[in-house]
C-alpha cells in the first residue's frame, strides 16, 4: 500500500460527536505517525474520504480517517456499495485511543 499524498487532513473525534459525510470517492494508503505518548513513529493504514465542497469548504476536499476500527468499518461498507455516492453517519463512542464508532449507511443514494 502506497503512502498517501500530502496534505493530510486527519479527522479527530470527541466522545459523542456525530458527523455525516457524502462520500464521493475514497482511497486507502499509509501514513507515518508520531504517537503523542512518546512511542516511536509507526506506519498506519488511512482511509481518505473525498467529500463535496458544500460539506467541507476548506482545502483539501477530503478527510483522512486514521482509527483502525473506523477504517475497518467504513472500508467494509464502501467495498460492499462500491460506486455508490451515499451518505454515512458516524458517531464516536469514547475517547482516544479506545474510541469505538457507530456507523450508519444512510438509505437514500445521493445523485
Amino acid at each position: 500500500m502506497a503512502e498517501l499524498s500530502k496534505p493530510y487532513e486527519i479527522l479527530e473525534w470527541r466522545d459523542g460527536e456525530s458527523r455525516t459525510f457524502t462520500i464521493e470517492s475514497w482511497e486507502t494508503g499509509t501514513l507515518t505517525i508520531n504517537p503523542r505518548d512518546g512511542r516511536p513513529p509507526k506506519e498506519i493504514e488511512v482511509l481518505r474520504l473525498h467529500v463535496p465542497p458544500s460539506e467541507k469548504p476548506t482545502y483539501p476536499p477530503y478527510w483522512d480517517i486514521t482509527s483502525a476500527r473506523l477504517v475497518s468499518q467504513l472500508k467494509s461498507l464502501l467495498e460492499t456499495h462500491r460506486g455508490a455516492r451515499r451518505q454515512v453517519q458516524v458517531t464516536a463512542i469514547g475517547r482516544p485511543p479506545q474510541t469505538h464508532f457507530s456507523v450508519t449507511w444512510l438509505s437514500e443514494s445521493i445523485r
